[in-house]
């Protein structure tokens, strides 16, 4: 028994790190009555570089930025629904990204979640 569980316990360790490679982002945008519109996301520092690999949104596409909170820059937008799926596959280097959803005209929020990972 003892055995059995040495040969298998590493095993359970690597499918633990593959897991963990794939990581979650979400941004989100909602339209105030006379003022503009809230942006709002956690970001993520990454430290290798990864891959969009999912895509989910209720928008008409989003963009990405980098940086710090106060110095964000833009890096890529993806503006409709046809080029979210051409965001399958991007690149992202080492840094720390926010992502937003383009809100669509009749709609007062949106939503957005990207899944990254490994490259």
């Amino acid at each position: 028994m003892k055995k059995t569980l040495f040969l298998i316990l590493p095993f359970c360790f690597l499918g633990f790190k593959s897991f963990a490679q794939r990581l979650e982002i979400k941004g989100f945008q909602y339209r105030q009555e006379e003022s503009d519109a809230v942006l709002e996301c956690e970001g993520i520092k990454i430290s290798r570089t990864m891959v969009i690999d999912s895509v989910s949104c209720n928008c008409d596409g989003f963009w990405v930025m980098k940086g710090k909170e106060k110095s964000k820059k833009p890096v890529k937008a993806f503006w409709s629904e046809k080029s979210v799926k051409r965001a399958i596959g991007y690149e992202l280097k080492p840094e720390t990204y926010f992502i937003y959803p383009n809100i669509k005209e009749d709609s007062m929020t949106g939503e957005v979640t990207v899944w990254l990972k490994r490259k």
